[in-house]
């Protein structure tokens, strides 16, 4: 079964990494992804769902280690799109070789790996051995937009041809 069943057998849809990027209300400057021979390092990516921030604020405070949990798989969802941008097909990964989750937390809350297990998991599930990543899991106190989980993949893939990156420069004052 390829990546793309998969997703749809779990009920989940990849947005168009376009429309992500057609709007930028942070203002922030950056790209969506940079390939260095096989490499394909991603931006950072947040919870969303439906086109809106999803389970936004802080862990341990708003929200519980499962809702964080379920933000943090949720925010794979943009990440895949990226690379389905990048690559035009998610079974071209052959390694997600890092996955590095930021969690808004609140002060005390030590519980950052198994809230990062969302998008771990979600990966493992969706790729099987290829999905399992190096890692980190950060505490941290604020993310753009409230968000309540971060997180930046860099994945090893096959063939050469990569479409060129989307940025968002949208100025914002």
């Amino acid at each position: 079964m390829n990546v793309e069943n998969k997703l749809a057998a779990l009920g989940l849809e990849l947005p168009s990494l376009e429309d992500l990027y057609s709007t930028n209300a942070s203002g922030a400057h950056y790209i969506s992804h940079y390939a260095v021979q096989h490499l394909l390092y991603l931006s950072g990516t947040t919870p969303r769902k439906g086109g809106q921030p999803y389970l936004p604020g802080v862990v341990g405070k708003d929200l519980t280690l499962a809702q964080g949990y379920e933000a943090a798989r949720q925010a794979v969802i943009p990440t895949l799109a990226a690379i389905k941008y990048a690559l035009g097909d998610l079974d071209r990964v052959q390694q997600i070789v890092h996955l590095l989750g930021f969690v808004n937390s609140a002060p005390g809350f030590g519980d950052q790996p198994r809230v990062i297990n969302g998008a771990a998991d979600l990966l493992v599930e969706l790729f099987g051995e290829r999905g399992k990543p190096t890692r980190a899991a950060i505490g941290c106190q604020g993310l753009g937009g409230n968000a309540s989980v971060e997180i930046i993949v860099t994945v090893l893939f096959s063939g050469s041809d990569v479409r060129p990156p989307l940025a968002r420069d949208h100025a914002v004052r």
